[in-house]
């Protein structure tokens, strides 16, 4: 740490990093250069923008464990809004750069690069570039002007300094390319959040809480003359609620836009000024803008509003037709392949929705940046219920949001609304299957009570164990003439619940009528069954056919214990000669499977029917779709 005193001013001026050339004199704002221990005044730097910004310089913080102290920052601007760059310099005496723009901040540091880096001309959205050997897609194309700079800082910052730069992503790598440099400069870095980064002695307020001062601009519209108001120094352009103008903000000076552009008056449901808590962040509606997109020569529109938090920046609630999502920009966002309308992004399947070209056609309130009414872009919507990615893609910029399906209620309660919300139409995009848990309930249901009509089930075929009691050949002889035999004797030592006898023959191409009688030897009690067997089989015009069954069973039930036998009298068929063999069987209390089989079909009918109609909310939601789906496939593997 190196501290002289300001030329100009002769206020202290603190170099901490050796890296540092330049500072600017936080009492006077001249530019000072540091001359081996002497300080040169180039100059008074222009003053900075009044920005929502927390930080300030002094600020403190850490990232991946290792803690770092802010020393300065320049502040730029582009046509998609303002944003810092933070100065910071590490305890192990690196340094680099910690952005800030619209909420999402980035810490990345100059790398060197081998390779030729191509020309900021040759760029494009989505192309592909490669940088350190690494693959990366173009996000962000922008010509930026340096505002102003504050602190310690590597290199000379003059205001109105105009530079190209080209962001770049790759899963969760951030590359920028400043071509205000031959070669161009190239920062690699990581995106962070807010809370990750443990930021201490922010800017405070009064009352000691760590707050943004920025202060709300009051003005009025340069159409009408109504008055307006600006929230933030990172807002680009004012939508004026009374005659439609829209309004640019040019620091401390107001452009007129476009003057009465919107045709169309649309009266927001959440009023501007509405502030509201979602997922745990304190939001402040600020602005509200319509698109629609064309499909099938109709015009679809559906309302956006833009929330702001002073650490979060902004986020996006979006409606169509009662449906209400809640949005934030993807700081790391999926790489898709063009025409790739499947994609997995954190564990979960996205599938493609819709896809067109949206266009503004209505807006008020306050936005980041140059909004135009006939402002377009392409956007395709990836849904995996309840959540969905959103890809917007325009010439110079591509951008990804992920938005989650938020209950019309559950906004009406964050924002205090006392207004019924809009009806909701048909099914969305995203919207969750409200059948979906109650199909799992009845699967899961229908698991238990099918384990247990199975555990039943081999409870009897088990416990109450069945056994053969008699097995004997018969021949049935057509020679014979009081066709009438008797089988060997066998014994019941007890009751037997059931009693099947099965009669297996060998009959072809003929018929036999069997009766069966079961008689006691003892009391001469007798219980008495016909059955029909009959089995056909031939080939008729090449095609072979079989009809009728060689195999039949009959079942005498609740019979005493006893000495017993069967007579069998039989009556066999003239179509062919041939004696008949019957093979007789005897099973004491025999398992039957039937019931068995028809609860579980009973039971299998609650699940189908279940699936039915949770498959059938998917047919209605894809309907919507401008690219159509399986909705089988969609649902198919929810079931457990």
């Amino acid at each position: 740490m190196k501290t002289a005193n300001c030329p100009s001013c002769g206020a202290p001026v603190v170099f901490r990093s050796s890296a540092s050339v330049y500072a600017v004199c936080e009492f006077c704002r001249s530019t000072l250069l540091r001359d081996g221990e002497d300080l040169k005044n180039l100059g008074r730097m222009a003053e900075l923008m009044d920005d929502p910004t927390l930080l300030r310089i002094g600020s403190e913080g850490t990232f991946r464990g290792l803690h770092f102290g802010v020393i300065g920052r320049i502040q730029l601007k582009h046509p998609a809004g303002l944003w810092n760059e933070w100065h910071i310099l590490f305890d192990d005496a690196r340094s680099a750069w910690l952005s800030e723009a619209g909420g999402e901040f980035v810490v990345s540091s100059q790398v060197p690069v081998n390779e030729a880096v191509p020309a900021f001309a040759t760029l494009a959205p989505e192309m592909q570039v490669s940088v350190g050997g690494r693959r990366f897609t173009v996000s962000g194309l922008a010509t930026a002007r340096c505002i102003a700079g504050q602190g310690e800082l590597p290199f000379k910052v003059d205001a109105g300094y105009d530079v190209n730069t080209a962001d770049l992503r790759g899963g969760d790598r951030f590359v920028t390319i400043d071509y205000s440099e031959i070669p161009p400069l190239v920062f690699a870095g990581y995106p962070v959040k807010f809370d990750e980064l443990k930021l201490t002695r922010l800017k405070e307020s009064a009352a000691g809480t760590a707050t943004p001062k920025v202060k709300a601009r009051a003005f009025n519209c340069p159409h009408c003359a109504a008055p307006l108001t600006v929230h933030s120094g990172a807002i680009e352009s004012v939508g004026c609620d009374s005659c439609g103008a829209l309004i640019g903000i040019d620091n401390e000076n107001v452009k007129l836009l476009a003057g009465a552009a919107q045709s169309l008056r649309f009266v927001p449901y959440l009023p501007l000024g509405s502030k509201g808590k979602l997922h745990d962040v304190e939001w402040e509606a600020i602005g509200f803008l319509r698109r629609s997109t064309r499909s099938g020569g109709v015009d679809y529109a559906w309302s956006e509003y833009l929330l702001f938090n002073e650490k979060e920046g902004f986020a996006w609630l979006t409606e169509y037709q009662g449906h209400w999502n809640f949005a934030r920009t993807l700081s790391n966002p999926p790489s898709v392949a063009p025409g790739l309308n499947t994609f997995r992004h954190q564990g979960e399947t996205f599938r493609l929705f819709n896809s067109g070209k949206a266009e503004v056609t209505y807006v008020v309130g306050e936005f980041y940046w140059r909004v135009a009414v006939g402002e377009s872009c392409l956007v395709e919507d990836y849904v995996c219920p309840p959540k969905m990615l959103s890809r917007e893609v325009s010439d110079k910029e591509v951008s990804w949001s992920a938005s989650e399906y938020l209950e019309a209620e559950a906004l009406r309660a964050a924002f205090r609304i006392a207004a019924t919300a809009p009806a909701q139409v048909g099914i969305f995009a995203n919207q969750p299957n409200p059948l979906i848990e109650r199909h799992r309930g009845i699967f899961r249901l229908f698991w238990k009570l099918a384990l247990a009509a199975t555990v039943v089930q081999l409870a009897f075929f088990f416990v109450f164990a069945s056994h053969v009691v008699l097995k004997q050949q018969m021949v049935l002889s057509p020679h014979n003439e009081e066709a009438t035999l008797s089988t060997q004797e066998f014994v019941l030592p007890s009751r037997a619940r059931s009693l099947r006898v099965r009669h297996s023959t060998d009959v072809e191409n003929n018929w036999v009528d069997i009766t069966t009688t079961l008689v006691e030897k003892k009391t001469g009690e007798a219980y008495q069954g016909d059955q029909e067997l009959s089995y056909y089989h031939g080939v008729d015009q090449g095609e072979s056919w079989t009809e009728g069954s060689r195999d039949d069973s009959i079942a005498f039930s609740d019979i005493a214990p006893g000495t017993y036998y069967l007579t069998i009298e039989y009556d066999l068929g003239t179509d062919r000669k041939d004696a008949v063999l019957d093979t007789v069987e005897v099973v004491r209390n025999p398992v039957v499977w039937s019931n068995y089989v028809l609860v579980m079909v009973f039971l299998l009918l609650f699940p189908f029917y279940s699936r039915w109609r949770r498959n059938a909310f998917e047919t209605r939601r894809w309907h919507e779709s401008d690219i159509g789906g399986d909705e089988e496939g969609d649902a198919g593997n929810e079931d457990e």
